[in-house]
């Protein structure tokens, strides 16, 4: 399947020897949870986590450009909420500046890297645990790494980050999928309004052919979006 809907959360389903990429909606339990209200400054890194809450994932690098580093904080609650047929995880990704002797919050974004556990499953990836594999700041921008992966078939997202306007955009992203001898690679340049598209099927293995598709075009012109409006990992609908 070559476009993916924007929605929310991808998994992969085999159905018929072929990979449908589709998204799920978060749970509505979501709407019910109340998330912490984070305080705005803070002497250190961990009296941004209140009560009930921990700090999993710390990086750090300089975010606005101002030679000082700064931090990415996941910061995750210690209970678990049930939902129909399992458990969700709240998770909170926090941004922060230094400030002089103190920090400061940016950024809370509630949704982006929570993620469901359903009952009596072995998967690891996204459709039904953890899709958030890793962050990491590289030349001034934040990356988020998601990964899925069910049955032979995986795909990586790549969301990148930038500190601008005051405020932080999602200024690109990748998509890399693949099942069996099929890959596809989505690239998006929302600043520029430009992205990419391949996809190799080599099915010469199972008595088919070699069949390529490479496209390229323009986004919409509100292709570039904050990233506090992206309520959780999703790859746009190819124009």
């Amino acid at each position: 399947m070559r476009r993916m809907p924007t929605l929310l959360l991808l998994f992969l389903t085999v159905q018929m020897g072929t990979v449908q990429t589709v998204f799920s909606q978060k749970s509505d339990t979501s709407k019910r949870f109340i998330y912490p209200n984070i305080p705005k400054y803070a002497k250190s890194l961990d009296d941004f986590s209140p009560k009930n809450w921990e700090i999993t994932n710390t990086i750090s690098g300089d975010l606005n450009k101002d030679g000082i580093d700064d931090f990415a904080l996941v910061m995750s609650c210690k209970d678990s909420i049930k939902i129909k047929d399992g458990y969700r995880y709240p998770r909170v990704l926090l941004l922060v500046f230094t400030a002089g002797d103190h920090y400061e919050l940016k950024l809370q974004h509630n949704t982006l890297i929570e993620y469901e556990k359903i009952a009596e499953s072995g998967y690891t990836g996204g459709w039904d645990g953890d899709p958030f594999d890793s962050m990491e700041i590289v030349n001034g921008v934040l990356k988020l790494h998601f990964k899925w992966d069910i049955s032979g078939a995986g795909a990586l997202i790549q969301y990148v980050v930038r500190y601008q306007l005051n405020d932080f955009y999602l200024i690109g992203a990748t998509c890399n999928s693949g099942y069996r001898a099929d890959v596809k690679i989505s690239d998006f340049n929302f600043s520029t309004r430009r992205y990419t598209f391949d996809e190799t099927d080599d099915e010469r293995g199972f008595g088919g052919e070699l069949l390529e598709t490479h496209e390229k075009g323009k986004l919409p012109a509100n292709a570039l979006k904050k990233l506090i409006d992206i309520e959780g990992p999703s790859i746009p609908d190819i124009p």
